[in-house]
């Protein structure tokens, strides 16, 4: 049996209004793809505004 892990970035997006703290799921050309509160996201990478921390996730199996 393999485990699978994966350490993705957690960020701070802002619209600048609005803060939150999202988790990138996928780094893209011109987006990224994130994850917040179960929904995923595209996102221009000029809203990310800095990383605050890393998440390690395990893969189902």
């Amino acid at each position: 049996m393999a485990l699978s892990l994966y350490n993705y970035n957690i960020v701070r997006v802002t619209d600048g209004k609005k803060i939150v703290n999202c988790t990138i799921i996928k780094m893209c050309f011109d987006y990224a793809v994130i994850k917040y509160e179960g929904t995923q996201y595209k996102v221009p990478y000029s809203m990310i505004d800095q990383v605050v921390g890393h998440e390690l996730l395990m893969t189902a199996q």
